[in-house]
């Protein structure tokens, strides 16, 4: 089945707004000042309407604001400016991460474990690469990604067997995987930290490390994670310190454990991409870090409910790109 844009929307807020009375509103501060044209619920649907890249007239945030205010005033008579618009979603952000982990937590099933990987988020291309401007206190140079080097920030992304988002957190695009994953481990029991193994590991970055807030909630469940979080002593380190079970390529093992390992590693690839096609993960376009920060957690938070509408509707999780016609 597939909604057209009005349908869509309708249900975008619907889900949004029973998420938001749940589980965003008793952590909002109490309201001072005259009350706003458009309310929290309206901004976080709109915030994360203007995520999507497939079937939709807007392939931008700004698209996407100068669509509402010509197009859907008749279900957003509140509809407010850019600047406006941009404001009170970045007043939002945390928001977004409840929404993602509320969704997070309703879609994942007690047996599922967790997988974990590390993708490039540039935020410059080109020229710009080699004479940064934007986010500049917080984008570095780092290696992967199509063109091996990039600028930018990488984004460490857990998600469940089936692919949904359970936790996220940034870094410069220099420091070390092993490092993102030591701030998720340690933020997901209270002590956010980067102190590594205790055996004389290597130093802690200098660079900018991303959101706690992000990483999501403690976890007994087993973490897939390929070479790149390999060594015995930060297995070990995770294990005690924050009760994170590791386990990476068995190499050495028959082939069947390897395909396996390689078939359930393929969901955070499957992931990505659909992040990266379906939402805008490359180049989001933030010229601020609370604007990157307000934008991959709408981006996270609308991929999250993007499977939430496709099992609602019994379509395949993935199926992003033709859920609206």
């Amino acid at each position: 089945m597939e909604l057209d844009l009005e349908t869509f929307l309708t249900t975008l807020y619907v889900m949004t707004d029973d998420l938001y009375q749940q589980h965003v509103q008793p952590h909002m501060p109490a309201q001072q000042g005259p009350v706003p044209e458009l309310s929290d619920s309206e901004m976080l649907c709109l915030g994360l309407a203007a995520q999507w890249r497939n079937g939709v007239p807007w392939k931008t945030e700004r698209q996407f604001v100068r669509y509402a205010l010509a197009h859907l005033r008749p279900l957003f008579p509140g509809m407010t400016s850019q600047s406006a618009f941009n404001r009170r979603l970045r007043r939002l952000w945390g928001a977004f991460i409840l929404i993602q982990q509320a969704v997070a937590r309703k879609l994942w099933s007690a047996q599922d474990c967790e997988i974990m990987d590390c993708v490039p988020v540039p935020v410059a291309r080109g020229a710009r690469s080699f004479h940064p401007g934007w986010l500049a206190d917080i984008a570095r140079i780092g290696k992967g990604g199509n063109d091996r080097y990039f600028y930018g920030l990488h984004l460490l992304l857990m998600v469940s067997r089936s692919g949904v988002a359970t936790g996220w957190t940034l870094a410069a695009g220099n420091v070390q995987d092993r490092w993102l994953a030591e701030l998720l481990f340690s933020s997901r029991v209270g002590v956010t930290q980067l102190s590594g193994p205790p055996d004389g590991g290597p130093e802690p970055p200098t660079d900018w490390v991303g959101p706690a807030q992000s990483c999501g909630l403690p976890s007994r469940r087993l973490i897939l994670a390929d070479l790149g979080y390999d060594g015995e002593a930060w297995y070990q380190h995770w294990a005690e310190d924050y009760g994170a079970q590791i386990i990476t390529s068995p190499e050495k093992e028959h082939h069947k454990a390897r395909k396996w390992f390689s078939s359930l590693r393929q969901v955070v690839e499957t992931a990505f991409s659909s992040l990266c096609d379906s939402f805008g993960l490359q180049f989001p376009r933030a010229h601020t870090r609370w604007g990157l920060l307000t934008r991959i957690g709408a981006k996270l938070a609308a991929y999250n409910l993007g499977i939430l509408i496709n099992r609602t509707y019994g379509r395949p999780d993935f199926a992003f790109a033709t859920l609206i016609v």
